[in-house]
């Protein structure tokens, strides 16, 4: 049942990184959730082209959905980057939490078959100890040596008693691949929230580039004035010179 699982959990990953790299291989546009058609009425290339852009609302979007900034500056690769990033990096939290899970069912299940463990309402804690100690009465005997009153549990309902060490020990690996896999969900979210400053900053960035560039076109146009003659009456000539 467990390899069944993990041949699903892989399937899983699989599916997603064949999904992104189609996106990132694919000249069509980001998904409907960027287009900025959607949110403003204007096409990418007119944003990008001769409009001002807003900073703060270019970080704003890409911190929301990653790309989604970049998209509306005109940086489409650097826009589909980003998102094809955000969406694997949720595949891989899907993931882990779904294995921790698989996991996490089963130990708590050996625990009920092989140790007599009442599962509802029991903590994490009182796992981890249950993968500590062969018994309920050992544990007890653990914290008196030590004093730890307050730590000792009550054998009516938080009872334990393994059959085997060899069942303990099985416990103890189950419960511990669990928590490894939980924990590097959370490394993944990390990952995540990263990937949205970034992607928020980039888009920033390019934005005030872009600002500027339209700023220097502005400045640059010179209007330089000509006197010249036409038949026999004079005329002001005026002609406009652009610099890039």
């Amino acid at each position: 049942m467990r390899t069944i699982r993990l041949l699903s959990v892989f399937a899983i990953v699989l599916m997603g990184i064949s999904h992104a790299q189609t996106a990132a291989q694919s000249d069509k546009p980001l998904p409907a959730a960027l287009d900025t058609e959607q949110f403003h009425g204007t096409s990418d290339t007119a944003a990008a082209s001769d409009k001002k852009m807003s900073i703060g609302g270019a970080f704003l979007r890409s911190a929301t959905i990653p790309g989604w900034g970049q998209k509306a500056v005109g940086a489409r690769t650097a826009a589909r980057n980003f998102f094809v990033a955000d969406v694997a990096l949720w595949l891989g939290v899907i993931s882990f939490n779904v294995y921790g899970n698989w996991q996490k069912d089963d130990y708590r299940l050996l625990a009920a078959e092989h140790a007599q463990v009442n599962v509802p309402g029991k903590t994490d804690k009182f796992f981890v100890d249950v993968s500590n100690y062969s018994s309920v009465e050992d544990y007890n005997q653990s914290r008196l040596q030590r004093r730890d009153v307050a730590a000792l549990y009550d054998p009516a309902t938080h009872f334990w008693r393994w059959d085997s060490d060899a069942n303990r020990e099985r416990f103890d690996e189950i419960r511990l691949r669990s928590e490894r896999a939980f924990n590097r969900g959370e490394l993944v979210i990390a990952a995540i929230i990263a990937n949205h400053i970034v992607s928020g900053i980039h888009a920033a960035w390019l934005a005030n580039r872009h600002n500027s560039r339209l700023q220097e076109g502005a400045q640059g146009a010179s209007y330089v004035p000509q006197l010249g003659v036409k038949g026999k009456r004079d005329e002001i000539r005026l002609t406009a010179q652009w610099e890039f």
